[in-house]
């Protein structure tokens, strides 16, 4: 990728489609739009790309260098961690009751949240301060430090 300047980081909020195959559709364009604008999408939600199309954006060759550097080459690759697969969904929907009453739960509007604030609740680390004393202390100033 070329060196950059500037950089614009922005997000699309709000109800989708409940069609799930529509749904899917909205955010391919969206991704194929980004990338004929020279955009590049953050990896930090789910991915619509196919794995051909994903590894033509991202560079898999220096990816799998830094996996091997740091010894990470069993995780799941980033491409598997943030991909929709709606046809292996739509498949585990249709193995077992349990799996559609899990697909059913998380798709309830606020439950995933809920959940989410009940796990940082039970796990108290928005108790853990705003700082931390890391060895280099001429990289991190305290908030106390002038």
């Amino acid at each position: 990728m070329d060196q950059v300047d500037k950089l614009i980081n922005f997000g699309v909020w709000g109800p989708g489609s409940r069609d799930k195959h529509k749904f899917v559709l909205s955010n391919r364009l969206i991704e194929r739009k980004v990338y004929k604008l020279g955009g590049v999408k953050c990896l930090y939600a789910h991915a619509y790309y196919t794995e051909t199309e994903f590894w033509k954006i991202y560079d898999r060759l220096l990816y799998e260098k830094l996996r091997s550097k740091y010894h990470a080459s069993y995780l799941p690759s980033v491409y598997e961690k943030v991909k929709v697969d709606l046809p292996s969904e739509e498949r585990d929907s249709n193995t077992s009751l349990l799996a559609w009453l899990l697909i059913v739960f998380w798709n309830i509007w606020p439950l995933g949240a809920l959940y989410g604030v009940l796990h940082a609740v039970k796990g108290g680390n928005y108790l853990l301060p705003q700082w931390y004393p890391w060895p280099s202390k001429s990289l991190w100033k305290s908030p106390n430090s002038s």
